[in-house]
């Protein structure tokens, strides 16, 4: 408190206790109505550099839990992927083909060829995995060439143009 003589009145200077930002702004006051000098003015700042800090490293957390996520996902799906190549062609030829290798195509000059068609094979393949439906038709065909070769069936042998 100052004693102002001229006006024979007491000057009282004083800072309002606040604990941020909303508290200034609830009191219908302003960053620029606490002077320069005064370290309420310091304090508020502060605590708004600090919680503006939180807030983003919160985030900065979230995004970086999202995106190890993505890539744990992303790796799965790549190991999906090898996978399904390793079981569906030979390892030199799946390797080549994942390195985005070209492939030169290859002629045979003696090939068999089955056409054929299986009742159901679309409801088979919806309610089994595809391995259970790769097994399936290994078996089958495996069956299917041994009765050929003890009924003694006769296979049309067409050769391949060269």
């Amino acid at each position: 408190m100052v004693h102002c003589p001229e006006s024979d009145s007491i000057l009282f200077v004083s800072s309002p206790f606040l604990n941020g930002l909303e508290g200034l702004t609830g009191r219908d006051l302003f960053i620029s109505d606490i002077p320069l000098h005064d370290a309420t003015r310091d304090v508020i700042l502060v605590g708004e550099q600090a919680r503006a800090q939180d807030g983003l490293r919160r985030r900065m957390d979230k995004l970086k839990s999202s995106i190890e996520e993505t890539n744990r996902a992303v790796d799965a799906e790549r190991e999906k992927n090898v996978s399904l190549l390793h079981l569906i062609f030979p390892p030199d030829i799946a390797k080549r083909l994942w390195l985005g290798e070209t492939i030169e195509a290859k002629s045979y000059p003696n090939v068999t060829m089955l056409f054929s068609d299986i009742v159901g094979f679309t409801a088979i393949c919806s309610t089994a995995t595809p391995m259970m439906v790769i097994n399936m038709l290994q078996n089958l065909y495996e069956r299917f060439d041994q009765f050929c070769g003890q009924l003694d069936i006769y296979k049309e042998s067409i050769n391949a143009p060269n």
